[in-house]
């Protein structure tokens, strides 16, 4: 705030509510991610107040949560501005600082807030939940080895989308987003972990591990959701089987990776284990492995199914 009154900004509309303290908002994102219809309720919701590009709001007696539209905004935010100190235990909280190569430029550091806490019982320590030097480091380790993978070889994802193909019906309509989060699972398991899980042979041919290993994930990250929702209340949200499916994700993981003997794989298992073996040449143990390979999962799969939805 104070960095918005130094430059003179004014604070954007606030988000309209029907309910004291915005809890019909808690309300709607809960009924509408429940029926399938969230990303076109936020779209609604971005569109009642363009094109201002800025609006917030109060989620219940919670910190002002920031809704970004413009582009330019959230690259200050990741990029440009962004300076990788820790920022404070705020969302709102700012921390403001010169870069001494560029006289007179303001840097600003933002917090994550309650993410760290919201997302550890399924991420743990990890590029998502992290600020300042354990961030960049994360950053740089994960830039590292996403830049050695081949991703650009689309012989990594064949298999994967014949599946998707194999699992369509010949006929009458068909939900496609289901698939596409099997699809991106399958296929960041592959290049991660160095084998798939094979979600979409599920009811075929799947391991009863990988079976596991799939649906505990979608539940966990279903409840990472609804405790983001109550963000300063997250604690509230933590029932038994939320519990229960972020412990199987972490035993199928270390299990994985204890299995797999790193140290003494074979140069030629490379092309297959080359990404995780790179990353765990740089962490301490097989907890830190185990969340950034967590971290890098959860967006990998999220957002790369969420835009293949979104495009049809």
């Amino acid at each position: 705030m104070a960095f918005g009154a130094q430059q003179g900004c004014q604070l954007p509309p606030e988000l309209s509510k029907r309910w004291p303290l915005g809890i019909d908002r808690i309300k709607d994102l809960w009924e509408f991610n429940a029926n399938g219809h969230l990303l076109a309720y936020l779209c609604k919701v971005a569109e009642e107040f363009e094109p201002g590009n800025n609006l917030t709001q109060y989620l219940l007696v919670g910190p002002r949560a920031f809704h970004l539209l413009h582009p330019t905004n959230v690259e200050a935010l990741l990029s440009t501005n962004f300076k990788g100190q820790k920022g404070g235990n705020s969302p709102s909280s700012l921390r403001i600082s010169t870069n001494e190569s560029l006289p007179g430029i303001l840097y600003i550091d933002y917090g994550f807030g309650a993410r760290p806490d919201i997302f550890a019982p399924l991420l743990g320590s990890g590029i998502f939940t992290q600020e300042g030097a354990a961030w960049k480091h994360s950053r740089e380790l994960l830039r590292k080895q996403f830049m050695r993978v081949q991703y650009q070889n689309l012989d990594h994802f064949r298999e994967h989308v014949d599946n998707l193909i194999n699992c369509l019906p010949s006929e009458g309509p068909v939900d496609l987003q289901p698939l596409f989060f099997d699809l991106t699972m399958d296929a960041a398991t592959a290049l991660l972990f160095g084998k798939s899980v094979y979600s979409l042979r599920a009811g075929i041919d799947q391991d009863k591990a990988n079976k596991l290993f799939s649906e505990s994930f979608s539940i966990a990250q279903e409840g990472l959701a609804k405790r983001f929702r109550i963000a300063p209340f997250h604690f509230l949200y933590n029932p038994a089987d939320f519990r229960k499916a972020c412990a199987n994700v972490h035993k199928f993981v270390e299990d994985y990776i204890r299995s797999l003997d790193l140290e003494k794989a074979k140069h030629d298992d490379d092309k297959k284990l080359g990404f995780i073996k790179q990353v765990a040449a740089e962490s301490a143990n097989i907890v830190e492995l185990r969340n950034q390979l967590l971290n890098v999962l959860l967006a990998g799969r999220d957002t790369t199914a969420c835009c293949l939805s979104w495009l049809l």
